[in-house]
């Protein structure tokens, strides 16, 4: 799924069941002998497809792309075992990065709590 309004926000989806979506979403079959959902899933959230896009920008409207001109975009696919090892590379880095991202995310909080209790103990006497 790929959400027209506002591309730049990088909204894409692959879906893991069958449903219905919104109407500022455009649904998308990717053929599995040609290319890997997820290879394509990732290009679509580039800077590279950002740049190859024709995004439509009208006054008083938001950015948005129409079906046939995200369809226009070249992909320049590798062969699909190629895309197969990098999607595994890109997973496993972004799997880290969610890891970090929660550790520090763990860390600032701590750091934040510090101050109030610091001043709770120095308002308590026990400094």
């Amino acid at each position: 799924m790929y959400g027209y309004l506002r591309p730049y926000l990088n909204k894409v989806w692959i879906a893991e069941f069958d449903g219905l979506c919104s109407v500022d979403q455009y649904v998308f079959t990717v053929r599995h002998a040609a290319a890997e959902a997820e290879f394509v899933a990732w290009f679509m959230r580039s800077p590279v497809y950002l740049e190859r896009a024709p995004i439509e920008t009208t006054p008083g409207q938001l950015p948005r792309i129409r079906t046939d001109e995200v369809a226009s975009v070249e992909l320049g696919l590798p062969p699909i075992e190629k895309q197969q090892k990098l999607c595994v590379v890109v997973g496993n880095q972004m799997k880290e990065v969610t890891h970090l991202r929660i550790a520090l995310e763990q860390q600032l909080a701590h750091i934040s709590a510090l101050p109030a209790a610091l001043l709770r103990r120095a308002f308590d006497g026990g400094l």
